[in-house]
């Protein structure tokens, strides 16, 4: 385990009393301590006591933990995770057993304590976020601020200029211009472009996307550091196999109102199939571009220390639905029951929602999990004495982070089996197997004893209603030009332009073929499971009411039209390379992308500089030493210069086809650099020879 270490300090062995607790043991790791001890028998649960270290044993400490043998799948084996303690602080803990509840119940003697120096922050001093420096602060405080997005500028450049495995890429910028940013860290470096990290293994962490629910934000920014400074072997092999992508902050507008929802007040993980907003038009191109195989959803919710999920849609692959299952029950509930974590599923997990990030993730053939940490202390943790506390905040961020390491061992574990199976996944969906899609509906989640509060909990069963399952399933779903076309407006509270169905169809990676008056969105493709839900008037919240099922032959149609002569070219949101640092040897790296339509026989994208210094960045007089380098989806980067440079060929028409555009910009050590901003306008072209 990460930084793990055990420093055990037992005080002076005494007479053994009935019914006290024996064979007490701490263990550290980064934020908490696991506590582990023998039963009693007979015991109704038991408490954690807590002082700091030197503490004579005739001093009472504070009661820190409720361990209730409920609330795990090892009742016989307790171990508790106590956190929310300053990091770095030395502490004497003890055990005692209680029988029966309320005042009732009988306390009996504790046990002989143990002592140690907890572990502090992980990584350089000098990288530590501005939430974490607060927590090192001489001063206690009752609570403590959250990195702002100022420091949060501050640590990523800092961090991007200390370690090569790290690279910052901002996908776009939300309504109120605040960037969201995505970490991709690889070892000894990560990946120049998205076609080369899809063509690997990827873990994805994505964090905030709900804007009070701060706390996996901090632990992002905590892992990123971890990841980027480790010289831990285990790890570096595990990252040498492996990129992780991380986004810290995908609600920054969200976190900066510090409310739920974005600016317009849409919830973004009901937003990951309609794709109205910014935000989740980025993780749409992430998840298109990147292709993780496992991601985690850090948010705050629910009754249990890390309530989790998988993806529960019935339109995901089974054998694909069973992996995430597995990953749930048999690797990480056993994983925090030794770690003295309690995880249970989460209690309205049967929602198949296929806008919620958990099932889109897997529509789109990946393992996908939602991990909550809960936002009140509860019975089990009377001593952090609210919520946002600073024990409270301490307790999620470090349980969250916890959490997405073991995320991250499980893939590692299961590496070439996932991979196979996202794969097949994908097959899957493209193939001719499928006889019924279904609108909502989720899959039903066994029984696990022992795993909560309630020891026959279970999530809900979002069970499909008849209307909802399509029996046999179309093969495809048809919908005019004018109705593919049209801009449309978004359902959040606040209505904002939400873009065309062509344009967000693009961005999934959904195929759309022309079809005599209109297009077609078959459901024989790889992300076929998501087209249903997303396109039929049936769904709950389609993107269209319009939009036909068609139950004849995909593959071809009696149907005929004129195809007019089209060349279009649109491009997406500007490059945004940087911040350059001076006296730093670096490659910036970072991508847009364009969408071209072309009806000629051939098509050539190009791309000219016909500024001033032709190739080169420039910032008023002054321009960059070394060119700017292009590359278009696989291709090599190549560097532009006074004449055209071609990006890419087509030999044959192409509808919505999206290209992502690769920008690479070499900083040498002694390359002078002007205070201010170096830019180029740059003109793309779609030209053809056989119209």
């Amino acid at each position: 385990m990460l930084g793990a270490a055990m420093l055990l300090f037992p005080a002076a062995a005494s007479a053994q009393e009935p019914d006290q607790v024996t064979g007490l043991t701490v263990t550290q790791d980064v934020g908490f301590a696991t506590l582990k001890w023998d039963p009693v028998a007979g015991a109704t649960d038991y408490q954690i006591e807590r002082a700091p270290i030197g503490t004579p044993d005739t001093t009472a400490g504070t009661v820190v933990g409720v361990w209730q043998p409920q609330r795990t799948v090892t009742p016989d084996k307790p171990a508790f995770a106590d956190s929310g303690f300053k990091l770095g602080d030395g502490f004497r803990w003890r055990v005692r057993a209680r029988f029966g509840t309320g005042t009732a119940a009988v306390l009996k003697p504790y046990s002989t304590a143990v002592s140690a120096t907890t572990l502090g922050h992980p990584g350089p001093a000098e990288l530590l976020t501005a939430w974490e420096k607060r927590d090192a602060a001489a001063t206690e405080v009752a609570s403590r601020v959250y990195t702002s997005a100022a420091e949060e500028e501050t640590f990523a450049a800092a961090l991007d200029a200390a370690s090569d495995r790290f690279r910052r890429v901002e996908l776009t910028r939300t309504i109120q211009n605040r960037p969201l940013d995505l970490y991709i860290i690889g070892y000894p470096k990560p990946p120049d472009t998205a076609a080369e990290i899809s063509a690997k293994p990827t873990y994805w962490v994505n964090c905030n996307v709900h804007g009070n629910e701060a706390s996996g934000r901090e632990t992002c920014f905590t892992m990123a550091r971890q990841l980027s400074t480790t010289t831990d072997p285990a790890i570096l092999d595990m990252l040498s196999k492996i990129t992780v992508l991380i986004m810290p902050s995908s609600n920054p507008d969200g976190r900066a109102l510090n409310q739920r929802g974005n600016s317009t007040g849409q919830d973004l993980n009901r937003d990951h199939a309609l794709i109205e907003q910014a935000e989740t038009k980025a993780q749409a191109q992430l998840l298109r571009d990147y292709t993780p195989d496992v991601s985690i959803d850090n948010h705050e919710g629910d009754s249990e220390d890390l309530p989790i999920l998988s993806a529960r849609h019935l339109n995901v692959y089974e054998p694909l639905f069973q992996e995430g299952k597995s990953m749930v029950i048999d690797w990480m509930y056993g994983a925090a029951a030794t770690s003295g974590w309690w995880m249970g599923p989460y209690s309205t997990g049967g929602d198949s929602h296929e806008g919620i990030l958990r099932n889109t993730g897997a529509l789109k053939n990946g393992i996908s999990m939602l991990g909550e940490a809960r936002a009140a202390p509860g019975t089990t943790r009377p001593a952090e004495g609210g919520t946002n506390t600073r024990p409270n905040e301490q307790r999620k961020a470090y349980g969250h982070l916890w959490e997405n390491w073991e995320g991250l061992r499980y893939f590692n574990a299961r590496l070439a089996s996932i991979v196979a199976l996202n794969k097949a996944s994908a097959a899957y969906q493209a193939g001719d197997t499928i006889n019924r899609t279904v609108l909502r509906g989720s899959y039903p989640w066994p029984l696990t004893p022992s795993v909560g509060a309630n020891p026959s909990d279970q999530p809900d069963v979002d069970t499909p209603l008849a209307e909802r399952i399509l029996d046999p399933r179309p093969c495809g779903y048809f919908m005019t030009q004018a109705d593919y076309t049209a801009p449309r407006t978004s359902m959040s509270p606040t209505p904002i332009q939400a873009g065309s169905i062509e344009q967000r169809l693009a961005i999934h990676g959904i195929k759309v073929v022309p079809w005599g008056s209109g297009v077609l969105v078959p459901l024989k493709q790889p992300l076929g499971g998501l087209v249903a839900p997303m396109l039929d008037s049936a769904s709950v919240l389609p993107m269209l009411r319009t939009a036909v099922r068609y139950y004849g032959s995909c593959d071809g149609a009696t149907v005929g039209g004129t195809v007019p002569a089209t060349l279009s070219l649109s491009l997406g949101a500007p490059a945004v390379l940087g911040p350059f640092l001076p006296g730093v040897e670096k490659e910036y790296v970072t991508s847009s992308d364009a969408t071209v339509t072309s009806t000629a026989g051939d098509a050539t994208l190009t791309v000219s500089d016909a500024g001033p210094t032709p190739g080169h960045l420039v910032n008023g007089t002054f321009s960059l030493a070394q060119p700017l380098q292009m590359q278009a989806k696989t291709g090599a980067f190549t560097a532009l210069g006074a004449s055209p440079l071609t990006l890419f060929t087509y030999t044959g028409p192409v509808s919505g086809d999206v290209v992502t555009l690769g920008f690479k910009q070499a900083i040498g050590r002694t390359d002078p650099l002007r205070t201010g901003t170096y830019s180029k306008t740059l003109t793309f072209t779609l030209s053809t020879t056989n119209p």
